[in-house]
């Protein structure tokens, strides 16, 4: 079994947050980043990523990043995201969805 690479949490977090930024969804999506950062390292996929980007792009955090900085891995984060905003509160509760199991009015 291979162990997805590491990279050190402050760098992580500081590329989400401007990944974050870049979303569509970002709006919704930064007041989440702690937990989004949580489960991005703890996901051998997204952390797989992260360290891709980190490797190839030598990001650090307070650096700039680019769209294309994001090279093929910028699909994993836009699908990461996107199952993010369509899960969060913000959004169950706009379509009547919030809390689960919750009826509309209530």
């Amino acid at each position: 079994m291979n162990a997805a690479p590491t990279v050190e949490h402050h760098d992580a977090e500081a590329l989400l947050e401007a990944i974050i930024a870049l979303s569509p969804y970002r709006r919704v999506l930064a007041p989440l980043q702690v937990d989004i950062t949580r489960i991005a390292l703890a996901n051998r996929q997204i952390s797989g990523a992260l360290a891709a980007v980190i490797g190839r792009s030598g990001f650090t955090a307070g650096a700039t990043l680019r769209r294309r900085d994001l090279g093929p891995e910028a699909r994993t984060f836009a699908a990461f995201l996107d199952h993010i905003h369509f899960a969060s509160p913000p959004f169950l509760k706009s379509v009547g969805e919030w809390p689960v199991g919750g009826r509309r009015g209530e």
